[in-house]
């Protein structure tokens, strides 16, 4: 019955072992990116960029191309359509 009890105790540990170094150090991986991608200095470098990208469009003579025009143009008219606001 010793045996068992200790074969039975070795497998436990070793279980919980592997469970640790590959479950639980997965959720902590995913859980830094999570962190880093809310952190503020993040946010700033995303705001820097969306700011850099919309200033190079203000330097071009036309900001969308006429597929994105057409697509844009269809969007605000079913909104528009759904707020009743071209009565």
């Amino acid at each position: 019955m010793k045996k068992f009890i200790l074969k039975a105790l070795i497998v436990f540990i070793f279980s919980l072992l592997l469970f640790r170094f590959t479950v639980i150090s997965l959720v902590n991986e995913y859980e830094q990116k999570l962190d880093n991608y809310i952190s503020s200095s993040y946010i700033e470098t995303l705001k820097k960029d969306l700011f850099s990208s919309i200033n190079a469009s203000n330097q071009k003579n036309t900001v969308l191309d006429e597929k994105e025009a057409l697509i844009l143009s269809t969007f605000i008219k079913k909104i528009l359509r759904e707020l009743n606001l071209n009565q």
